[in-house]
């Protein structure tokens, strides 16, 4: 069921009908038609950061990237470009967003399919895997005149006719397109534009050719040209040059004596300061401890801790799992901070700028909150920076100081953490695995089979190789696909969580190298009326 905004207003030529968040297709069809107005356009922007996947869940690296002036887009059963597919491809569009006036301004996703938007750290809008908007959703945000926020927009598009455009809503406006001069890209300044209109880039003026201009170049042609042996000419006897005037003797007047000055002394030369040592890298598994407190860094509530995790704690003689941390490099100096068995990374809620942002997990997409630098702060304690704030870092508060979340760095011990190296341990497979089928040269298995949707996937790899999955549904649509990196050889099992999944039969396919192997899995919710779950059965193909 998707929720209808009225087409012939917003002026789009999708047949499935608009979406917009927290608005039924009956009370806007109820509502009266305002005429549109126009906003004053008073910023310099020029477009938002857009990144293109050719899947339907942003993950991996985008196949195209580019700078698109508004999110206004009517594909239709069309692909959005060359590299990318028509159906199951993903958008990310991301930067800042400058408000003309002040006030609350409510936002509207124009489209069919599947959108989440943050504007300055909050979610205001979450149609995302099939989520209806509810009573409680709130997809409005006040902004101050000028004062730009961080925005990020992410769509996905399944099947079918794709577009979308974004709109806002200022004080007694009715929505409409959000222009180019208020959204800019990614690494824009922060600072507010300067007064008045922006700059206007002005063509080169050609000059017109006159006919001076056009005599000169003839003579310039002629000159070039090789001269013609002409007959020789007499010449007329020459003229007797008349004697020069007799110069009249003056006197010189006498040089100035030059004041000799006594010389400046040297200045001191400074000793040229050493260039800063590069940090060692850091790679590796690691537990997180706020200098403060001694608490772990702990953002994923819930989790169950893995089987390493789980050891870690058993030789230590603690009965508290610490969560523990893979920082793994993501290129010019930065890091991303992985939980193990996943392909989730620690990162700013949002793309907030704001101090209090808080903290959370997400798949990893190579954005600017997700990657951060790692320095040394005091005494083998480090600061954590987010790359897209640079002057805020990770710091630890309890639920009454809201958690963990960014704030600008002072030097407080709540700000620093040290980093506690976890000695890799081989983990042996449960002894659930032993009984669960495989299948592949990989020995792939899946068990529970079928689960509430928590299971293990195990599987062997003889030698170092690149691994990844992707989660399909009947239909072949991928719901879930983690990023594919390089594993080292020996036994592996990950913990998949896709309880937020509807129950029913889906395919696992688990590539190594270029090889998949899928296997069938199944979701049963718990209840006196659950059917019985259908065998497992798998099948190993080389990599399309």
């Amino acid at each position: 069921m998707r929720y209808l905004l009225l087409c012939s207003a917003l002026g789009l030529s999708l047949t499935s009908g608009l979406q917009a968040a927290g608005v039924s297709a009956a009370a806007t069809l109820l509502l009266p038609v305002r005429p549109v107005t126009t906003l004053p356009v008073q910023g310099w922007g020029t477009g938002l950061t857009a990144s293109y996947f050719n899947n339907g869940s942003l993950a991996g690296s985008p196949v195209l990237k580019r700078q698109d002036a508004v999110v206004d887009f009517r594909w239709g059963t069309a692909a959005p470009a060359p590299e990318l597919p028509a159906d199951n491809f993903s958008v990310r569009w991301e930067g800042l967003l400058a408000a003309p006036g002040t006030g609350r301004y409510r936002f509207v996703a124009a489209t069919t399919d599947e959108v989440r938007l943050w504007v300055n750290g909050k979610k205001v809008l979450d149609t995302w895997d099939g989520r209806k908007p509810t009573n409680v959703d709130d997809p409005t945000v006040t902004l101050a005149a000028g004062e730009k926020v961080t925005i990020k927009l992410e769509y996905n598009d399944a099947e079918g006719n794709a577009g979308i455009q974004l709109q806002w809503a200022g004080p007694g406006q009715s929505p409409q397109l959000i222009p180019t001069g208020n959204l800019y890209p990614v690494g824009s300044p922060l600072t507010r534009d300067p007064a008045g209109p922006p700059p206007v880039t002005k063509a080169k003026a050609v000059p017109t050719p006159t006919a001076a201009g056009m005599a000169a170049k003839s003579a310039t042609t002629t000159a070039a040209k090789p001269a013609v042996a002409a007959k020789p000419v007499a010449k007329p006897a020459a003229t007797p040059a008349k004697p020069a005037p007799k110069a009249v003797a003056q006197a010189a007047p006498k040089p100035a004596e030059k004041v000799v000055k006594a010389p400046k002394p040297p200045k001191p030369v400074k000793a040229a300061e050493p260039e800063p040592t590069p940090p060692a890298d850091l790679s590796g598994l690691y537990t997180l401890s706020v200098r403060s407190t001694g608490q772990p860094l702990k953002v994923e509530q819930g989790r169950p801790a893995t089987r390493a995790e789980q050891l870690a704690a058993e030789a230590a003689g603690q009965k508290d799992v610490a969560p523990q941390w893979r920082i793994e490099p993501a290129g010019e100096g930065l890091y991303r901070l992985v939980l193990p068995g996943s392909n989730k990374v620690l990162e700013v809620l949002g793309s907030s700028t704001s101090n209090g942002a808080p903290l959370s997990v997400w798949t990893y997409y190579s954005g600017y909150n997700q990657r951060w630098k790692i320095e040394e702060a005091d005494k083998g304690y480090y600061k954590l920076t987010p790359h897209h704030v640079r002057k805020k870092v990770l710091t630890y508060g309890d639920t009454l100081d809201g958690g963990l979340q960014q704030q600008r760095y002072t030097g407080e011990p709540n700000q620093q953490w040290k980093l506690t190296a976890v000695k890799e341990v081989e983990e042996k497979l449960p002894a659930a695995a032993a009984n669960a089928p495989s299948v592949g040269d990989n020995k792939m298995s899946v068990y529970p089979n079928p689960s509430n949707g928590v299971l293990q996937m195990a599987y062997t790899l003889p030698e170092a190789k690149p691994l990844g999955w992707v989660l399909y549904n009947q239909n072949g649509v991928a719901v879930r696909v983690s990023d594919y990196r390089k594993q080292p050889a020996g036994a592996h099992h990950q913990t998949l969580d896709f309880t937020a999944l509807p129950a029913g039969d889906y395919y696992l396919s688990l590539t190594v190298g270029i090889t998949n192997t899928r296997q069938l899995i199944s979701i049963r919710r718990p209840g006196p009326d659950t059917p019985a779950a259908s065998p497992s059965v798998g099948s190993t193909t080389p990599g399309k």
